[in-house]
């Protein structure tokens, strides 16, 4: 779920809130949008086999 630039700035430019005859709509919080989006990107990386860790074996070459 991640947030662009664009989604941001367009929530920033809307109505906090808007009301007419068929009911009322309140927008998200940025800092929500934004949390969110830091969560899903957290639990898209820790749900990696090596959490963003490259695993590699040293063998020293002149070792007898």
């Amino acid at each position: 779920m991640a947030i662009s630039n664009d989604d941001i700035e367009d929530a920033g430019k809307g109505p906090k809130e808007v009301q007419t005859d068929e009911g009322t709509v309140k927008e998200r919080p940025i800092d929500d949008l934004i949390k969110a989006d830091q969560h899903s990107q957290n639990k898209q990386a820790t749900s990696q086999p090596l959490h963003g860790l490259k695993v590699s074996r040293f063998k020293p070459g002149g070792a007898a």
